[in-house]
């Protein structure tokens, strides 16, 4: 698996039909750097699933009075360095946020060309546990598709993105109507 970005104009469109998509944040991204994900497919489409930076409410759980990295879900994947006493968060695969995309508009990601000597070694880790963590990563995106598209009623598939819309307007998109 490689890291990618999704083209402003893309994110910019389907943005503007579905809120929750993230953003590139073109007006306040650091240098040119957008967002990173990596690209899967499932079914007829590629789907980017966004890399996002830890957060201390949705990443952390408070117990026995101790700060600690709360367990993968469905819909997001934490990314861990170390083991132990020593693990450390360096980011999130938001799985209930991917979206599909279009060829044209992904870029793979050259890390190697990187000039921020510590985002590119953040980088370079993401890398190696989203490789080594590959087949469970695909697993979850099937399964969370799955379960969306057959409109589960369980209150977290409901929250994530509606997937079978998105691809009506990438489809849309792809074609130049």
């Amino acid at each position: 698996m490689q890291l990618y970005s999704v083209s402003d104009e893309y994110i910019n469109f389907l943005k503007s039909k579905f809120p929750r998509v993230y953003s590139n944040k073109e007006d306040t991204r650091v240098h040119t750097r957008k967002y990173l994900g990596v690209v899967i497919v499932i079914d007829a489409h590629k789907y980017y699933i966004p890399l996002s930076s830890p957060k201390e409410k949705h990443d952390y759980i408070i117990i026995d009075g101790k700060k600690t990295i709360r367990k993968d879900s469905l819909i997001v994947m934490r990314i861990v360095s170390g083991t132990g006493e020593n693990r450390e968060l360096k980011g999130t695969l938001q799985i209930g946020t991917m979206i599909p995309v279009p060829d044209a508009e992904i870029e793979l990601y050259d890390v190697d060309n990187e000039p921020d000597r510590a985002y590119k070694d953040l980088v370079n880790e993401e890398i190696i546990y989203i490789r080594k963590h590959e087949k469970a990563i695909i697993r979850n995106a099937k399964i969370l598709y799955s379960k969306r598209k057959a409109g589960e009623e369980n209150r977290v598939v409901q929250n994530c993105l509606d997937f079978i819309a998105i691809e009506a307007e990438c489809d849309r998109y792809a074609s130049g109507n």
